[in-house]
């Protein structure tokens, strides 16, 4: 294979990176999209149905900084190839399980254990993939198939659930994991040195320093340097922000169209569908605006204006009596939520591309708590309005408050982040700080 032109096996590695993320979304809103028949099976109320949703999103917190850690030092493949067949088994093993409140929380408990690893190992498995300049666009592309299978769930599980239920659309989906592994096996590595498909000419361009700017020489820091770091922790918290409104989207959203307003639970896909685009955008915009603005305010730039735009819509949509202004509103506030996420995991490329693993780790574990608050106070929110005596409309209209005012702060801590390159902190500095 000729070194002169620069082969483009990264696009692939992503390419099945992104599969990993749909898959996960398969196996994890089926069981939203399966809450009306599993509430009327077992008689839940929806703060019940709120406890087994937030079950998932504690077991998921217990291995996001680990599983980063271990993909940053050993690569990502065993993590990736672990975790889709643990989170296969425990799709396969929900309807057998869980044939009690106590008992379904628990399986989901373990699905979320091993669904963790998948983002910090496919975050980290991009870091060593993707040059700075091209991470906001290849993170976007990566997380669009969370959207991607978010929407063909809502076609699929509304052709399927009327014909063979609930509990045998688990089993069918407990396939689509260890098909991923396979497909990885074949195309996917750790690192572009191990593929033998990728030539110098690609590696030499993976890692080359973008024209016009500072080169981030941080190889050598560790996971305190990260942890101790303001700006980390300031955009991970208004990652969370934004995954508070992203789960209730995932939870409750079919929930929201089908029984909060009556229609039919395809109308859900609708937002998904706006998601798809809007990832892709979104990473553009980062990449773009950090060429032209620096990291400083390019980086931070789609998270500000993203989250802005996306509390304004989804409070239109609770507040609108028009079913297609609700699909719409909706729908573009969720597209203005997905339009963030490119901008955020591009940062951890950008300021720690060594630890981009722990990074990752770190804003999926505060995710996971906004995770593990957003379907409990969903539920309990809901429950509350009903009994006040509010129409469903009005009750689940709450919720989206909720979810705009939440929004707004992560904007606010997007904005007043300070993004530089993570530096080794020496001990003699570190005890003149303390000094």
């Amino acid at each position: 294979m000729s070194d002169t032109k620069k082969t483009n096996v990264r696009w692939a590695v992503a390419a099945v990176l992104a599969l990993s993320y749909m898959v996960m979304f398969l196996g994890r809103t089926v069981f939203s999209v399966s809450g009306p028949a599993i509430m009327k099976e077992f008689g839940w109320t929806s703060a019940q149905f709120g406890y087994a949703s937030t079950a998932f999103f504690a077991g998921y917190m217990i291995t996001m900084v680990p599983s980063g850690a271990i993909a940053d030092k050993y690569g990502a493949t065993k993590v990736l190839i672990v975790s889709l067949l643990f989170s296969g088994l425990f799709t396969f093993l929900t309807p057998v399980i869980g044939v009690s409140i106590g008992l379904m929380i628990l399986v989901r408990v373990l699905e979320g254990v091993a669904q963790g690893c998948i983002v910090p190992g496919a975050m980290s498995n991009l870091g060593r993939w993707i040059p700075k300049k091209e991470s906001g666009i290849a993170c976007g592309f990566v997380q669009a198939g969370c959207p991607t299978g978010s929407a063909i769930n809502m076609y699929l599980a509304a052709a399927l659930l009327p014909i063979i239920g609930w509990k045998k659309l688990f089993y069918i989906y407990a396939l689509f994991f260890p098909i991923w592994c396979i497909i990885w096996l074949l195309v996917g590595k750790s690192d572009p040195s191990e593929h033998k498909k990728v030539n110098k000419a690609e590696i030499e361009y993976i890692h080359q320093k973008p024209e016009g700017h500072v080169s981030v020489v941080n190889a050598n820091i560790t996971k305190s340097d990260v942890m101790s770091t303001p700006a980390v922790w300031l955009m991970c918290l208004s990652y969370a922000c934004a995954t508070y409104m992203y789960f209730f989207c995932t939870t409750w959203l079919p929930n929201y169209f089908s029984i909060g307003r009556g229609m039919k639970i395809s109308a859900g896909a609708t937002p998904f569908i706006v998601g798809i685009f809007t990832y892709f955008i979104g990473g553009f915009v980062a990449d773009a605006a950090s060429s032209k603005l620096g990291d400083k305010v390019g980086r931070k730039l789609v998270q500000v204006i993203g989250m802005i735009g996306a509390a304004v819509l989804i409070f239109v949509g609770a507040n609108a009596s028009n079913s297609t202004v609700v699909i719409a509103a909706v729908s573009l506030s969720y597209g203005f939520l997905c339009l963030t996420m490119g901008g955020y995991f591009s940062v951890a490329p950008a300021i720690c591309p060594s630890l981009a693993g722990v990074y990752s780790g770190l804003a999926g574990i505060l995710g996971a708590i906004a995770g593990v608050l957003a379907p409990t106070v969903t539920g309990l929110v809901i429950d509350a309005g009903l009994k006040s005596g509010a129409t469903k409309a009005v009750a689940y209209g709450y919720a989206l408050w909720i979810c705009a005012g939440i929004c707004v702060i992560g904007s606010v801590l997007a904005l007043v982040a300070k993004l530089e390159p993570i530096t080794h902190k020496s001990q003699h500095e570190k005890q003149l700080e303390v000094n």
